[in-house]
């Protein structure tokens, strides 16, 4: 094992509790595994390899990031074709219009289609893929290009592999021609790192043996040109500041052959960490403090889980049994609750008074944690207090936002989650229809032997009747 290796994982050790074994299979992994294995990796592929939690293993690889170990990946998938357009300022440089030229489709930010991968740092171990310039494009260009959790059949594998034609870097502001005898079919010039492509046609009759091409910003112009078959020139010209490695290649499928090949061309994708997941880990939360969202317009997302707790009747306990004590056991209770949200794959947005608000990626997970929150504040409260929780839940989109330097949400699925608490009763939770009816919901319920009433409630702000149900 290196040193640089060694003394980061013992960093690791020391600072953070694992389970026995799991840092040297970690180490181990990351001294042996190929060098693909080591470029976005995911953490819920590495977690079911070694059977961890997926828990367990978005924290680990959280962690090591945290201590240099590791390093962060972003990038939004496109939709049709997986392909991955990295963000290098991460969660911040999230743009709200993204582009794939290879599909010819605009799409933004979503739920599913950020994917959080991690490369090994280069200062414990170099990969050739931290040095893009010098990439063999023939071998590495798919790898690139596209999401590491998107299956590739092998016939398109080996397609894409015998399409390639040529490769070159060109200089920051610099132009490269090249020259080749092409045959009359569709090809195309990709710039694979900065997902940027340019297709066009050679056909006997088109008016032109040269073509000229602008790379751009994650962008080749003219996208759709024609040039004539035999001896042909492309050249292009570099409009950037960073060198960028070009390959030129054959269009691997045919037009003809797409409507055939329709359901192999569909991209499946094995699990991956997207970024609804990531910023509602409460790990996350508190390494990363400086991660942020755009700080305009924030980030939307189509479906997050929302809870709020509170303490039923605080304002008597303290009263009751002094402000010392009192204060003692509210934190008690914070406590508990965070780790609780944490425990579960949830994290805590923030506490008003002696009220929680935390999110959750899906409903299940913050069900099961509210059943546990009711449960633990009661044994917290045994002896001293008589301690009750009230927790409301509800699941929709929402806008998440940077707020006083910390992620925060907004919209009404908060507003109703909010509501839906104040209908609560000590020791009971309020949820609406969406998470009574979320898969597993009802597994929840019954192995925390909950009875559920339902109701039609009406919740200030909220127009019309909202169905809730308590469960005690």
């Amino acid at each position: 094992m290196s040193s640089a290796l060694a003394s980061r994982i013992e960093l690791l050790q020391s600072q953070y509790s694992f389970r026995p074994g799991v840092l040297d299979r970690f180490a181990r992994f990351l001294e042996a595994a190929s060098e693909e294995e080591l470029f976005r990796m995911s953490p819920l592929r590495y977690a079911a390899a070694q059977g961890l939690s997926e828990h367990e293993g978005i924290d680990l690889f959280l962690r090591a990031t945290r201590i240099g170990l590791l390093e962060f990946t972003w990038g939004v998938l496109c939709p049709a074709c997986s392909a991955f357009l990295a963000t290098p300022a991460a969660l911040r440089s999230l743009r709200q219009e993204n582009s794939c030229q290879m599909c010819r489709l605009d799409f933004g930010p979503s739920d599913d289609n950020i994917e959080v991968a991690f490369n090994i740092s280069p200062a414990v171990r170099r990969l050739r893929f931290h040095s893009p310039e010098t990439l063999d494009l023939r071998r590495d260009m798919q790898t690139v290009a596209f999401s590491s959790s998107r299956v590739v059949p092998d016939f398109l594998r080996e397609r894409g592999t015998g399409s390639f034609l040529d490769s070159a870097t060109v200089a920051p502001d610099g132009s490269y021609r090249f020259t080749r005898t092409l045959a009359a079919r569709s090809h195309y010039l990709t710039a694979p790192f900065q997902h940027a492509w340019a297709f066009f046609e050679v056909s006997e009759d088109a008016p032109t043996s040269e073509l000229h091409f602008d790379l751009l910003e994650g962008r080749i112009v003219p996208s759709q040109p024609s040039v004539r078959t035999g001896e042909v020139s492309l050249v292009v010209h570099n409009r950037t500041s960073a060198p960028i490695q070009l390959m030129l290649g054959s269009q691997v499928i045919s037009q003809a052959e797409t409507c055939s090949l329709e359901a192999a061309l569909k991209p499946v994708l094995l699990p991956y960490l997207n970024g609804k997941r990531l910023v509602t880990n409460q790990t996350f939360r508190e390494l990363f403090r400086a991660e942020s969202i755009p700080s305009e317009g924030g980030l939307e997302f189509k479906s997050m889980t929302v809870l709020f707790t509170d303490l039923k009747g605080s304002t008597e306990m303290y009263e009751r049994i002094g402000d010392f004590r009192a204060y003692g056991l509210v934190r008690e209770h914070f406590a508990v609750l965070r780790d609780i949200i944490a425990s579960r794959g949830g994290s805590l947005v923030k506490t008003i008074g002696d009220a929680v608000m935390a999110s959750f990626a899906e409903p299940t997970p913050a069900l099961e944690a509210a059943t546990a929150m009711t449960r633990e504040v009661r044994r917290v409260g045994k002896g001293n207090a008589d301690l009750h929780l009230k927790v409301g839940l509800h699941t929709g989109p929402c806008i998440a936002v940077e707020l006083n330097e910390r992620l925060d949400y907004f919209g009404q699925t908060v507003n109703i989650a909010a509501r839906v608490q104040g209908v609560a009763q000590a020791s009971e939770i309020a949820i609406t229809e969406p998470i009574f009816s979320a898969p597993g919901a009802q597994d929840v319920i019954r192995a925390a032997a909950l009875q559920s009433s339902r109701e039609q409630a009406l919740l200030k702000g909220v127009e019309g009747e909202v169905t809730v149900y308590r469960l005690r």
